[in-house]
């Protein structure tokens, strides 16, 4: 009697594939797959999955195909992982050793389609790993010729990478350039931001307009402009000539789109909006120049009431319950605003015969600041040799240290300030300017408050509440210290 045939189960095998991110070593998905199933064919093989991961770097081992890869060995779904060559695996010691322990433990194998070798013999096994080992000598090497290639850009005064800047075109040869239509559109976003207009007002122009934010700028589903992709265009210093590079700020080559007055006037709002943040949700006028006479706290609008008459609230009062509180409509504020910008007006025009008149000129501070930037230097020079000669501990040093280093920062940021205002020239107030205030566009009237009123204190009172407008050159700076 004959005995029944069988067939001979042919090993499973899954083709892994991955392209190099790095030019020199970057073989297409297409060749590598092509010689994979030449290789399972010679073998004896039956290919039951391709997986790839494309331009990801093989220093890392968090990569999808490569842990799928993994799972279908550990699984018992595949018995022969096939590489084109054994650095498409792994180029990092650790992960490549971990791979070789996992895979054998679950009784499959390593091959690759390119770079034989029996890894049943000694010699087989010891050529493997001098292979695993050129591979990880290769991609130290690699990215050794990428650091450096990257300092000597950026040390010339160009970005590390040639990746979209919107506003610029860039081109291998001649680096980035000014863009014909997005450099215009930055440069009036920033004309518009430093004139009142808050990002949700520039989005809304954006949108209007045919240009749409470039991928990475944070785009919605739809395509548009939105608060956000507009805060990441602006917030870069790039259109200023500057770029980032690991945190550190440099100058580039590049031409920029905007002044460094501009940048530094940016910045200076950016902050004092931030501080303010729901003035960048508002069209209110008044908001972020609105303080509480009893706490101090800030007040925020809203459509208080049965009415829903707009007032403003002391947050003080509201979120942390410091006082009692009470609301103050923006009518009352408005008339108290009105009056004093009138009396101003009467006031310096009684003064001149011109038919303008302009603003008292705010104090230079910038030579102050530098001063006391210079004093802080030198402390925290002084601290650090002490630290040095072992005059004072470790723990004293570092909170000496956080407190300098935290003082040279505010001075730095009301040094860029003190710079800003120095640059501005006296506004000039027309002598029927209050006839004209309610047809005058907001940010025009944001524009001219900015110049002349520091702070509106309110005092929520019965039957009237109390306002005090407090010019700009009477608001007393924070980095001033007071004399007694």
């Amino acid at each position: 009697m004959n005995a029944k045939k069988t067939t001979p189960v042919r090993p499973r095998a899954v083709l892994y594939l991955r392209q190099s991110i790095a030019r020199e070593d970057s073989i297409s998905l297409e060749l590598q797959e092509d010689a994979g199933r030449r290789y399972c064919e010679q073998s004896g093989y039956q290919v039951v999955a391709v997986e790839a991961d494309p331009g990801i770097s093989g220093r890392t081992w968090n990569r999808p195909a490569v842990q799928r890869v993994m799972g279908m060995i550990e699984n018992g779904d595949a018995e022969v992982i096939v590489l084109w060559k054994w650095s498409r695996l792994s180029r990092a010691r650790l992960d490549w050793a971990v791979a070789i322990d996992k895979v054998e433990s679950a009784g499959g194998r390593i091959e690759s389609a390119t770079e034989s070798v029996d890894v049943s013999t000694s010699t087989g096994r010891f050529a493997r790993g001098m292979l695993a080992e050129f591979a990880a000598f290769e991609s130290e090497r690699i990215g050794d010729t990428w650091r450096e290639a990257h300092r000597r850009r950026v040390e010339s005064g160009r970005p590390a990478s040639g990746r979209k800047r919107f506003g610029y075109n860039y081109n291998r040869s001649t680096g980035f350039t000014p863009h014909p239509i997005e450099g215009p559109i930055v440069q009036e976003s920033y004309r518009r931001y430093l004139l009142g207009d808050s990002f949700q007002t520039i989005a809304a122009w954006l949108n209007s307009t045919d240009v749409r934010p470039s991928p990475g700028y944070g785009p919605t589903k739809s395509g548009l402009w939105s608060d956000r992709a507009i805060k990441r265009v602006l917030d870069n210093p790039f259109a200023s000539g500057k770029f980032t590079h690991k945190g550190e700020l440099y100058q580039g080559i590049h031409e920029p789109l905007i002044t460094e007055e501009q940048w530094e006037e940016y910045l200076v709002r950016r902050k004092a909006r931030y501080v303010h943040r729901r003035g960048e949700k508002t069209q209110y006028l008044l908001t972020g120049y609105i303080c509480c006479g009893q706490c101090g706290y800030g007040m925020y609008a809203g459509l208080f009431g049965h009415d829903r008459t707009l007032k403003y609230r002391c947050s003080g009062a509201a979120n942390f319950r410091i006082h009692p509180g009470g609301y103050v409509t923006e009518k009352v504020i408005m008339a108290a605003l009105r009056s004093w910008l009138g009396e101003l007006v009467e006031e310096l025009n009684a003064q001149a015969a011109s038919a303008t008149v302009k603003m008292p000129v705010l104090p230079d501070r910038t030579a102050a600041l530098n001063r006391q930037l210079i004093k802080n230097s030198a402390r925290l020079d002084n601290l650090t040799t002490r630290f040095i000669d072992e005059l004072i501990p470790a723990d004293v040093y570092q909170r000496m240290r956080d407190e300098l280093l935290s003082e040279k920062s505010r001075l730095e940021n009301d040094l860029m300030e003190a710079r800003v205002i120095s640059r501005k020239p006296a506004v000039e107030l027309a002598p029927d300017l209050m006839d004209h205030w309610d047809q005058m566009p907001l940010t025009v009237r944001r524009e001219i408050l900015s110049r002349v009123v520091g702070k509106i204190v309110v005092t929520s009172k019965r039957p009237q509440s109390e306002v005090r407008i407090v010019a700009k050159w009477e608001d007393k700076p924070k980095s001033e210290p007071s004399s007694n």
